[in-house]
């Protein structure tokens, strides 16, 4: 019946010819259009919440509104963990929900679950923003804004290209940093004011009067209605000039008597430096699902069109510009396959012919834009993971095409006609293949299940994969035989050369599978005494664990650290001091350097808690530099020189961005303030202790000095002050006092009127001196106030309801992370921490822990589905048994491997290897089995059944074994060829991710095929072999 169905399949050749065609060309098209973008979209379930409560302290903030809105957060249904920082007038939440969560907005819950509770909240707080996020809201494109020119031209270029890129389709918003606020600055004269006795409530109060919108309502007659305008708004800063602000024995005092009005830019808070010129970033963030590349492209075009047309003095430029990174990685995948698939072709010819090798070259392309169709059509996009299983699917996509091919030649060399040779191949080999297939996918089908963010990442590499074999099943089993039917000569004789060399070959084999198979008992002690040797071995000497291999850095950021209360002045010095450092080296290609605003909202990131400025610097072209590691290094030592703060280098590697940017990360919780300080410390001295732990940092909430006002009451009584008037008098000597807005024709959004004294005034002791007008007279401020310096809190860390602080550490080369985190797991087991306090490994430590357990498990479970379709297929434990015990000898060969090379178990790529090698090793097995057991049919001597089955599928699983190897070498070795430039790269940036999950299949196929060639058939021969013995 199967052979009817398949027989009826090939002989529509033409429809079959059409399909394939078709095939190529939508996946053409599919993949020319596929959206790319640096890593999967997903759906964090995760929630920002923002309020605000002007004029209350952070630990206020905490106690009004964090401390109560968390208590009834957490109540909510798939709630995970709530993080809060309370800051000055602000209240940030990130509420993370579980990924399983079915509530479709979670925004809406959140918003409702506040307004709940608006009962215990202040009355006079607002909610500035709830919001939900997904992972691409945090993917931004950094604009650098530079020149030489006056503020004002910079800031009303960058005001251009926001609202040209705002016009992109694919850009949400445009975030100018660096940014001031145009402002009215009314400068007052104290002297003068104090002459004409006038009180700062006098200018807010005739303000007031004076711009007002005043109806005047319509007049009509017999022909017409007719509005009648009374303009009563300033419209333009010199109207303000003439604000009528008291009378004076018949003289109108005016505002300009007592003040300089002019239209200006507000207090400069931070600092903007491109490639060293003064100058604003943008960023720009992009629409969730769509094409990264596009993105940039569309970006980049309106930067280049517009290139000097807002001034010729201002320059833009992108700083770490994914896209270029991008297309890197998609450009060394392509070049990975097309290489794999060449070496394929040319081992496969060798071995079978020009049209043999064609044909199972053509599988490998046919495969992947099939596979890329239908990931598309599923709405995957382009981006690493997808590229990374891609590149994982090229040492299992050949398997199939070359089994059938050499069947098909076996065939033709016995007479058998091209087309009765391709449909004999398609149905004797249909079941194994199919039996392998389906034990590869179920090896990865566990692994679609990754939970956690994490895994909602890279679980699209097993995904992919299985896309990719499911393509590769139907590609070998009806296109390979139906092409190959047409394109293969007619016959194919074999010549006595051929003859002698093969029997030559073989005759070698057999004589040492004859001995193998002869002493069965010898061959498997000798393997699991050589197995436990391996494991044993590597116990003892292995290079420790890493979740994911470390990659190298085209891109770097510096973080610019300092405690105390620094100025906007002082804060520009210090990053002015590092900007020296960077510009004089010759490796650097753009940086964008910035002082960080101590009062941001967004705090939800891994920066050091007293961060005072950060730079992002794009390095030139790794041919033209020395290694990231080493140039990083070498820049970390020069700014180790600086003094009175702290400059630290990290390159921004795929790596860190998934597992963090620091190799340990402790988090120590407890609602007591004083016991948290307390065991935070002795952590820290734990970390300083071991040998192998260097950049320690305890993220203790950021504090300084502040100057407390406390109003007395009953003074302001006596003398009938409002409280208002005091503060707003004090505000004249720091920020200003706002007394209203105005809109000027020429702009498209109001400007603040701001009160300020003079420069020379704006200090401590002037506030002192400041005067309030009164009944009685004028009255110092210090009459009313007491002024006392306080300990100030700038932001408070809170977690899941208790305050956390965070301590990370880097390890020292030549150690291990492994090995520091076993020796801390040690310490915490044996440190007597008091029971109001939690401390929690997390970071990779707790990602690797997670994910390793999560590997184990689902390996386990892949075992369980592989034994259920083995066991169906052969219906024999016995033969099972033999290949899941393949699988072991696969890992024996990846661990010497790892011994050979000296490299570090990745918890993901290793495993990734780990799993494909299996999918690989149980396909040569089954095929082998599958083939002993229809010899056996007719043939009594088991002895020959099992040296005739291992000789008539050496060459398939030969073949096999060295296209994979060969086609994997290349990103084993991180040897990338382009064959379009023609150029030949060595350890490029992009090679470093892939390499352990290339030596993993590499080590572990090259050992589990001889496994497969002499312990598999000894293990044939073991039950007779019992059977003499007892």
């Amino acid at each position: 019946m199967l052979k009817k169905i398949l027989s009826i399949i090939l002989l529509r050749k033409k429809t079959i010819s059409t399909l394939l065609v078709m095939i190529l060309l939508l996946g053409s098209i599919s993949y020319a259009t596929f959206p790319q973008e640096e890593m999967p979209e997903i759906d964090l379930k995760m929630v920002a919440l923002v309020i605000q409560y002007e004029g209350m302290p952070s630990d206020d903030i905490e106690k009004l509104i964090s401390e109560p809105l968390e208590r009834d957060l957490l109540t909510l249904k798939d709630i995970d963990e709530i993080v809060s920082i309370s800051k000055d007038n602000i209240a940030s939440f990130l509420i993370a929900f579980k990924l399983t969560s079915k509530n479709e907005n979670l925004a809406k819950l959140v918003r409702n679950t506040v307004s709940d509770a608006s009962d215990k909240l202040p009355e006079e707080m607002e909610i500035l923003e709830v919001k939900e996020y997904n992972s691409s809201m945090f993917s931004r494109i950094y604009i650098g804004l530079h020149g030489d020119v006056p503020y004002e031209i910079l800031q009303k270029s960058a005001n251009a290209y926001k609202d040209l890129l705002e016009q992109i389709n694919n850009v949400t918003e445009v975030n100018i940093v660096g940014e001031r606020e145009e402002i009215v600055k009314v400068t007052l004269n104290p002297s003068l004011l104090k002459k004409y006795q006038i009180n700062i409530s006098d200018i807010f109060q005739s303000f007031k009067l004076y711009n007002n919108i005043i109806p005047a309502g319509v007049l009509s007659d017999e022909n017409a209605d007719f509005s009648i305008k009374i303009p009563g708004l300033y419209q333009n800063y010199r109207e303000i000039e003439q604000l009528p602000i008291a009378a004076k024995n018949n003289f109108t005092l005016l505002l300009n008597d007592v003040a300089e009005i002019k239209r200006t830019y507000d207090k400069k808070e931070s600092m903007v430096v491109v490639n060293g010129k003064p100058a604003l970033s943008m960023e720009v963030s992009r629409k969730g699902g769509t094409n990264i590349i596009e993105t940039y492209a569309a970006v980049k075009k309106v930067l280049s069109e517009n290139e000097g047309k807002f001034h010729p003095l201002v320059s833009t430029v992108i700083v770490d510009d994914e896209s270029i990174e991008i297309k890197q990685r998609i450009e060394s995948s392509e070049n990975t396959v097309i290489t794999a698939v060449i070496l394929v072709m040319i081992i496969v010819i060798a071995a079978l012919g020009i049209r043999s090798g064609m044909l199972v070259g053509l599988s490998i392309p046919t495969t992947y834009l099939f596979s890329i169709l239908i990931l598309d059509y599923l709405g995957i996009t382009y981006n690493l993971m997808t590229v990374f299983g891609l590149i994982l699917a090229v040492g299992l996509l050949v398997d199939g095409p070359i089994v059938i091919t050499e069947f098909a030649k076996s065939e033709q060399e016995r007479g058998t006609r091209r087309g009765e040779s391709y449909l004999n191949a398609s149905h004797n080999m249909f079941w194994p293949i199919v039996a392998s297939s389906l034990t590869t996918i179920v090896a990865f089908l566990p692994l679609v299940f990754w939970p956690d963010v994490l895994g909602q990442w890279l679980r699209v590499i097993p995904f992919t994969v299985i896309v990719v074999l499911s393509t590769s099943l139907i590609v070998t089993l009806v296109f390979i035989p139906a092409i190959g039917s047409i394109i293969e000569k007619k016959t194919t004789k074999i010549s006595g050369d051929s003859t002698r060399k093969d029997n030559y070959f073989f005759r070698t084999y057999e004589s040492v599978l004859n001995k193998s198979i002869k002493s069965p008992i010898t061959v498997l002690i000798f393997t699991c005494l050589t197995f436990a040797a391996v494991i044993l071995f590597y116990n003892k000497y292995n290079n420790g664990i890493i979740f994911f291999p470390n990659d190298k850095a085209t891109t770097a950021r510096i973080e610019v650290m300092a405690r105390g209360n620094f100025s906007p002045d002082e804060t520009a010095d210090y990053i002015s001091e590092v900007i020296q450092i960077i510009d004089n080296n010759p490796y650097i290609e753009n940086y964008v350097a910035n002082t960080t605003n101590r009062n941001r909202i967004w705090l939800f990131d891994d920066s050091p808690t007293d961060i005072i400025g950060r730079m992002w610097i794009d390095l030139v072209d790794d041919n033209e530099r020395p290694d990231s590691d080493i140039l990083l290094q070498e820049i970390q030592t020069q700014l180790d020189t600086l003094n009175g703060f702290e400059a630290r280098i990290s390159g921004n590697t795929y790596s860190s961005a998934i597992v963090g940017p620091k190799d340990i990360e402790i988090e120590v919780s407890s609602s007591n303030k004083r016991l948290l300080n307390q065991v935070a410390e002795i952590v820290s001295q734990k970390l300083g202790s071991l040998e192998g732990v260097k950049d320690i940092d305890i993220k203790y909430p950021m504090s300084g000095v502040e100057w407390v006002y406390d109003v007395d009451r009953e003074q302001t009584s006596k003398y009938n002050v409002p409280i208002q008037s005091v503060g707003a008098i004090i505000n004249l000597a720091t920020t200003g006092t706002k007394i209203g807005t105005i809109r000027p024709f020429d702009s498209n959004k109001e400007l603040e009127i701001k009160l300020f004294l003079p420069e020379d005034s704006q200090s401590l002791d002037s506030i002192q001196n400041l005067t309030i007008n009164t009944e009685e007279g004028p009255i110092a401020v210090s009459k009313f106030v007491n002024k006392k310096p306080s300990n100030k809190i700038f932001s408070i860390g809170r977690k899941n309801a208790s305050r956390i602080l965070i301590i990370d550490a880097n390890t020292k080369e030549g150690h291990k992370t492994t090995d520091n985190i076993e020796k801390i797991n040690l310490w915490l087991e044996k440190e007597n921490i008091p029971l109001e306090a939690q401390i929690k490994l997390i970071g990779e430590a707790e990602d690797s822990e997670a994910s390793l357990t999560f590997i184990i498990s689902a390996f386990s479970l892949a075992l369980l589905l592989m034994f259920i379709v083995l066991i169906s297929l052969f219906n024999n434990f016995y033969h099972t048994f033999i290949i899941l015990f393949s699988i072991a000898l696969s890992t024996t060969g990846i661990f010497v491997g790892l011994l050979a090379m000296n490299m570090s178990f990745s918890g993901v790529m290793t495993g990734l290897g780990i799993v494909a090698c299996t999918g690989i090793v149980v396909n040569n097995n089954i095929i082998l089995i599958d083939s002993y057991r229809k010899i056996r049919k007719n043939e009594k001597n088991k002895s020959i059944a099992i040296i005739q089955s291992a000789r008539s599928r050496i060459r398939p699983i030969f073949l096999t074994t060295i296209t994979t190897v060969c086609g994997l070498l290349p990103s084993a070795l991180q040897i990338s060829v382009d064959i379009f430039d023609r150029t030949i790269s060595y350890k490029s940036e992009e090679t470093y991710f892939v390499q352990p999950l290339a030596w993993a299949i590499v080590w572990g196929l090259s050992f589990a095929t001889i496994a497969t060639l002499f312990v598999t058939p000894s293990l044939l021969a073991l039950p007779d072999r019992l059977k003499n013995i007892f």
